[in-house]
Order: structure tokens, then sequence, then C-alpha cells
């Protein structure tokens, strides 16, 4: 072993962590400037379960991007040192974007902010603050956009320029195949998946929120790779993107009835509000996203 190689490349990577961090802790001031009207730090310390799921999924969806941002070949640590804050900078501004995304269309001009603070009062008569659905939904939406942005700024192939232009791309293609999904999901669902979340149906939100995921795991592989030209950069993005949504809503409906003890999941979701349930469900439909992005 070099030790001098190993030592090097270890100081590199500190340099990376310590970038990468440094972007973390720029979202954290950003939303804390979006959100000056309340505190989201006291609401976490409160326990609102709410704004620290948004917060956990901005955190990790902008981490999940700046691995892609890490990967790729090497060109020279300053050049990629300098390549990752480029790419760190696009990354934090499209986190945003995609926040307003599900803020006024994802959930039907539902205000995200006023809704995890909002008080309300559970099954035994307890106020809490903060709907937790909405936090739950947000988060997944992150965390969907921070594997899009992976697979967006990942590999090589093409120039500087078309680099940025393809994350810029691939982005609101992305957003509006998660949009399309949602769409698709609610039109499948035998109940009103907004008005649910918006009553802080856990349940709901997992629903939602864990199936946007798993579509972004899945779109991720379909962008990840070198630059192979527009047209087949583009043309495999929509095949990939159709084959997913197919995949994920025909294996969401199997698994209803082959995971769960009752077939009514309706039930479990509207009446009961099982959130156990949702987790199984969607756990299992994202083991699948892993394994379809895995074949890709």
């Amino acid at each position: 072993m070099n030790t001098a190689a190993t030592l090097n490349g270890l100081g590199q990577s500190f340099i990376y962590v310590v970038t990468c961090i440094g972007f973390i802790w720029l979202a954290k001031h950003i939303d804390d400037w979006r959100t000056r009207d309340f505190n989201d730090d006291d609401h976490i310390d409160n326990g609102n379960a709410a704004v620290g799921l948004r917060r956990a999924g901005l955190y990790l969806g902008i981490s999940i991007a700046l691995a892609g941002a890490m990967s790729g070949s090497a060109r020279g640590f300053f050049q990629d040192w300098i390549q990752l804050i480029i790419d760190g900078l696009v990354i934090t501004g499209f986190m945003f974007s995609c926040r307003y995304i599900n803020d006024f269309m994802m959930l039907g001009h539902v205000d995200n902010d006023r809704e995890c603070i909002r008080e309300f009062t559970n099954d035994q008569g307890v106020v809490v603050t903060g709907n937790t659905a909405v936090g739950i939904v947000e988060a997944g939406m992150y965390l969907a956009t921070g594997f899009i942005l992976n697979g967006a700024v990942s590999g090589s192939g093409g120039t500087f320029f078309q680099g940025i232009a393809s994350a810029i791309l691939f982005f609101v293609l992305g957003q509006l195949a998660l949009l399309i999904f949602g769409l698709i999901y609610e039109m499948v669902t035998p109940f009103n998946v907004r008005q649910e979340i918006k009553k802080n149906n856990l349940a709901a939100g997992i629903g939602l929120g864990g199936i946007l995921v798993a579509l972004g795991l899945v779109l991720r592989s379909s962008i990840a790779g070198p630059f192979t030209g527009w047209q087949n950069d583009l043309t495999a993005f929509a095949i990939y993107a159709l084959f997913g949504i197919v995949m994920l809503l025909g294996f969401r409906a199997v698994a209803d009835r082959i995971l769960l003890p009752t077939p009514d999941i309706a039930s479990e979701v509207k009446e009961d509000q099982n959130a156990a349930a949702l987790i199984v469900i969607q756990s299992a439909v994202n083991a699948v996203a892993i394994i379809i992005a895995a074949s890709l």
C-alpha cells in the first residue's frame, strides 16, 4: 500500500465531505429564512414530527444528489472540487424548486408551511402540532428528487455546458414524471388521497410519499450513465419512466393482496388510518423499485 497516496486520497475525501456538509448547512439556513414566520428549530425541539420529516427529507435528498456529483471519472482534484461546488449550487436550487412544485401542484395548493404547524386533535382528544402526513409527502418528494438529480449529475461524457443542460432538463422531466405518477396514483386509489393527507392521515401520507421515492429510484437508473446524445438519453428516460410507473403501480396492487392480512387496503387507510399497513406495503414497493433500478 502506498501510504502517501492513501493519505492524499483521504485528505481529498475530507475536503469533499466538508464541502457537502457545507451545502446541507446552506440548505438549513435557506429554509430557516424561507420559514422565518416560525422557528423550525423550536418546532423540532418541541417534537413536531411534520417539521422534522420535511427537514430530514431535505438533508437526505441533497446528500443523495451530491453523491451522484462525486461519482464518475476523475479529472484532477481541483477541477473535480470546483465541479462539485457548481453541482452543489445547482442541486440546492433544484431541491427548493421541487418543494414549491410539491406545495402548489402535488398536494393541490395545500399550504405545506401552514399545515406543518397547524394544530390537530387526535382520537384521544390530545392536541398535536403539525400535519405529519404532509411532512412525509414533502420528505418523499425531496428523496425522489435527490435520486433523480443523483442520476442527472453523475456519469461522464459531453461538455461542461451539456452537463448543466442535462441536469436542468432531467430535473424538469423528472418532476413532470413524479407529478403524472402522483395524479395516476390518486386516480387509481379508491379514496381522495389529498383530502386524507390534509386531514393528517399518516397512512395516506406514507402511501403517496413512499411510492414517489420508489419512482425516483427507477428514474435515477434511467438517467445515470455517460452522455450518449440527447435523442438516445431522452428516449431511454421516457421508456424507463413508463416502465417504472406501470411496474410500480402493478406491484402495489398485488402487494395489497399478498402481503396484508386484509384485502381492503382502502379501509385500512381511510377508516383505520393504519400507518403500519402502509409502511409494510410501501417498503415492499420500494424493495421492488431497487430491484427494477438494478436491472435497468
